[in-house]
């Protein structure tokens, strides 16, 4: 779905790219911080799957060649809506890497994407506590929706799925 681009900062080169298989020991780190702990394994067979959905795309941040961020999203089809919504359903930088521009980069791109693939809005979530995320996503234009309910399907060892 998405190309190569690259976004300058003041001090650096930020390019975004598709994620691939080669980059799951970059990514694993990065979703721990975001306090989603895997094995690069793990997210192997997850990034097959999601690079399998038509629907979905992973990207990597690079920073000066290194990954430091990873973003990932899915276009949902809506009964109510005649276009689709694109869902972020990851966003994290490295916490090493934060306040360059990487986080900007990887919203950017994929906010071209779903304009470019009909969406008529972007949508994420973040826990209450995160307040640099919610700081952010503010900034760069989201409305909090305070309202959102889950249910969990089975026992997770991951907490607040």
């Amino acid at each position: 779905m998405t190309s190569s681009s690259e976004h300058s900062t003041p001090e650096h080169r930020v390019t975004i790219r598709v994620a691939s298989q080669r980059d799951t020991e970059a990514i694993a780190p990065l979703l721990g911080q975001l306090g989603y702990p895997a094995s690069a394994l793990e997210l192997g067979e997850r990034l097959e799957r999601l690079t399998d959905h038509p629907d979905a795309e992973v990207l990597v941040a690079e920073l000066d060649g290194e990954v430091v961020g990873v973003g990932a999203y899915q276009l949902i089809d809506l009964l109510e809506r005649p276009d689709p919504q694109c869902r972020i359903t990851a966003l994290v930088v490295d916490d090493r890497h934060r306040r360059r521009g990487v986080a900007y980069a990887l919203l950017h791109t994929i906010e071209e994407s779903a304009r470019d693939l009909g969406c008529f809005r972007l949508e994420v979530t973040t826990r209450h506590e995160r307040a640099d995320a919610l700081a952010f996503y503010r900034a760069a234009g989201f409305d909090e929706r305070p309202h959102r309910l889950t249910k969990p399907l089975e026992d997770h060892t991951l907490a607040d799925l």
